[in-house]
């Protein structure tokens, strides 16, 4: 413990000899901490919209106009049976025609003289359909049922929103290691100019009996301290922007706590890392 503490308190010295270098690192780690944290909410509300719209996309199976009450109850319970299936749900022509005033107007069937649209079945799938060749097999079985005329889905949009997440993963990966990289970097820097000027200090230091944890010990606390702060201001700073961008434009979803310690945690290890590849390349840890 007492080790420990004078470890700390030679590292908290060095910060406040050298505040202004401190404190330089912190915001540049900070810098690009945020522009890390800000893909990591993006790639998490890109997954959550997928998964959402994945979630509450449907098949449209529409009915033959003369469709007669069998085929209708066979084509039902075709559906009900089909393991891809959630939900089923049957849309009368007068609950399409409320449907279609209700999201386009009523000027959009104000001309009508009568209903020209078709009964059908509305249809939840399972998530996972969308994710291989099932989907496309289900809806051409579907297509084929007696007394199906048509069937309306989404799965270009899907597959548009899958390209999207993977491209933004991806860029957030590679983001990721560049910042990694960049902020390692940083603290190793900012390390190795401190240990140019104390490297006479380490000399004597050696020389009265100070092992090298002693020694070494303050500047890991340092780089690891350095990443903490910058990682940690930067979440504080993006709470406070999701929190504007919900009042003024749209709700995201934020990183939950456990992301939030491990993001702050991952810049604390950085920093950590930063010093201690500083240490071993200038000093011989």
């Amino acid at each position: 413990m007492t080790y420990i503490f004078l470890a700390l308190r030679e590292a908290l010295r060095i910060i406040f000899h050298q505040f202004g270098a401190f404190l330089g690192s912190v915001l540049t780690i900070f810098l690009a901490m945020l522009t890390a944290g800000s893909f990591a909410i993006i790639i998490k509300n890109t997954s959550l919209t997928l998964d959402k719209f994945k979630n509450e996309a449907s098949l449209e199976i529409y009915l033959e106009s003369e469709i007669d009450s069998i085929a209708k109850e066979n084509i039902q319970d075709a559906l009900v049976a089909n393991r891809y299936v959630l939900q089923v749900k049957f849309i009368d022509k007068d609950m399409a025609l409320f449907r279609l005033r209700e999201t386009f107007g009523q000027q959009m069937v104000a001309g009508l003289k009568t209903n020209p649209l078709p009964e059908s079945y509305e249809v939840t799938l399972e998530s996972f359909v969308y994710e291989n060749s099932n989907f496309e097999e289900l809806v051409d079985s579907l297509n084929r049922l007696p007394g199906v005329e048509d069937i309306g889905y989404v799965p270009s949009a899907i597959s548009r929103l899958k390209t999207i997440f993977k491209a933004v993963a991806f860029l957030g990966i590679v983001l990721g290691l560049l910042v990694i990289l960049a902020t390692g970097f940083i603290v190793g820097n900012t390390i190795h100019v401190r240990i140019a000027e104390w490297r006479q200090t380490f000399y004597v230091m050696r020389l009265v009996g100070a092992g090298s944890g002693f020694i070494y010990t303050p500047y890991l606390l340092i780089g690891s301290l350095t990443g903490l702060l910058g990682s940690a201001l930067s979440i504080g700073i993006l709470k406070l922007g999701t929190i504007y961008f919900c009042a003024q434009v749209a709700p995201v979803s934020f990183l939950n706590l456990p992301e939030s310690v491990s993001f702050v945690v991952a810049g604390g290890l950085i920093g950590f890392a930063g010093s201690y590849i500083a240490l071993k390349k200038y000093l011989n840890v």
